[in-house]
């Protein structure tokens, strides 16, 4: 990847990452690349929505938010802790209290089964147009019509940043009480129950 204007991603995962993947494949366009090291990339959209808007990448390939496991949470917070440097050095006037209205961070949800009650549930197709891990970096959205693209009350569209941080943490945590209960009953004899 270059950072000139107009050029081509090539040899962004170093793991073999299935033929939709535009970025992995060399064939995503790159207007401004702002940074990179070995995990991770940040540029800017190709169309963007507001004043600032980045998008934040893993070179390794995931396919989309819904791919994240417990496993990616330093990764994850790479991404997270990235894009918030950039945003003191780039919007240093974002303020606590101005950042609800003015930025918009998170991603568009992959394809998935919601469960509504019980054994009830409903397919949600893809809303995503690059299947390539992206977190969107928003500053001052530019319109309406954009806002409705990367609406924050919309969870089934758009998961916010500190959703899938939650999420990511809530699983770990369970991974961990599981494999403690799991060591804790080694050995235990339960036939008198």
């Amino acid at each position: 990847m270059s950072t000139s204007n107009g050029s081509v991603a090539a040899g962004a995962s170093s793991i073999s990452a299935p033929q939709e993947c535009t970025f992995c494949k060399g064939d995503f366009i790159v207007t401004a690349e702002l940074y990179r090291d070995d995990e991770l990339i940040v540029i800017d959209d190709r169309r963007p929505a507001g004043k600032t808007h980045w998008l934040v990448m893993p070179l390794r390939h995931i396919r989309s938010v819904e791919d994240l496991t417990p496993s990616d949470l330093p990764l994850y917070r790479k991404m997270l802790a990235l894009s918030e440097q950039l945003l003191a050095i780039h919007h240093p006037n974002l303020t606590p209290a101005s950042r609800y209205h003015r930025l918009r961070i998170g991603f568009h949800r992959g394809k998935r089964d919601v469960h509504v009650v019980g054994p009830v549930k409903f397919h949600v197709p893809d809303v995503i147009s690059v299947k390539h891990l992206h977190l969107h970096v928003i500053v001052d959205i530019d319109s309406t019509i954009k806002a409705l693209k990367y609406p924050l009350w919309n969870e089934l569209i758009f998961a916010k940043s500190e959703t899938v941080l939650r999420r990511l943490e809530d699983e770990e945590k369970r991974s961990k009480d599981t494999s403690t209960v799991s060591k804790n009953n080694e050995g235990t004899d339960h036939t008198d129950l």
